[in-house]
């Protein structure tokens, strides 16, 4: 089984820009939240992802974002949703909005979390059909679906559907937060063109056994 911590990066797959904006050198930015996320990834990942780059433009708009954005997405360990039902809606909305970078590197999250990269691939496509979903994540997935296409078709039932399933209200209000939140992330991505990392893509290496 091929999993992304095992896919190396493909230099040749390295776009040439990353936003149809200017975008800052990491050295030029003076917010030190900025400046600590892009160290902290450098240290724990090996590079920089191209959306938050494109976004450190506006770096302290950046700052604000990510201190309500990464929370949601369980960077804190917090309790409420697990991780992969974290990564679950955000998958799917990525997937729904066909955003480049969002759906790559949010497939990618789920496949390391589950231990599969075709898992997350499975699930931005189409989260109906992947069978290891349980039932909680296929609910979670609708969810997100009406959140990001068609809110105002939500009903009392959906939310009674969730607490059956034992979801509490404030696992019910995060889950809506992330799809809303990602699907906002989605459409920035989207209007600045912004590439997917190339260590996002989970390409095995053909020259390894």
């Amino acid at each position: 089984m091929t999993t992304t911590a095992d896919a190396p990066a493909r230099t040749d797959l390295t776009p040439k820009t990353i936003s149809r904006l200017r975008v800052p050198e990491l050295d030029e930015l003076t917010n030190p939240d900025v400046r600590a996320f892009f160290d902290r990834q450098l240290r724990q990942e090996g590079l920089t992802s191209n959306w938050f780059r494109a976004l450190s433009l506006n770096e302290d708009d950046l700052a604000r974002l990510n201190a309500y954005l990464l929370p949601l997405l369980g960077a804190d360990g917090r309790g409420g949703l697990t991780l992969r039902e974290r990564e679950v809606i955000a998958t799917v909305v990525s997937g729904e909005n066909r955003c480049a970078y969002c759906h790559t590197n949010h497939a990618n999250k789920l496949g390391k979390v589950a231990g599969d990269w075709s898992f997350g691939q499975r699930v931005a496509i189409d989260h109906h059909q992947v069978a290891e979903l349980t039932e909680r994540e296929r609910a979670l997935g609708d969810l997100a679906v009406a959140v990001n296409n068609d809110p105002r078709s939500i009903r009392d039932e959906d939310f009674a559907r969730l607490r059956e399933l034992g979801f509490d209200d404030h696992q019910i209000l995060e889950a809506i937060s992330i799809a809303a939140v990602i699907g906002a992330t989605n459409r920035i991505g989207i209007a600045l063109a912004v590439p997917p990392n190339p260590e996002y893509t989970g390409i095995p290496d053909r020259n390894r056994g």
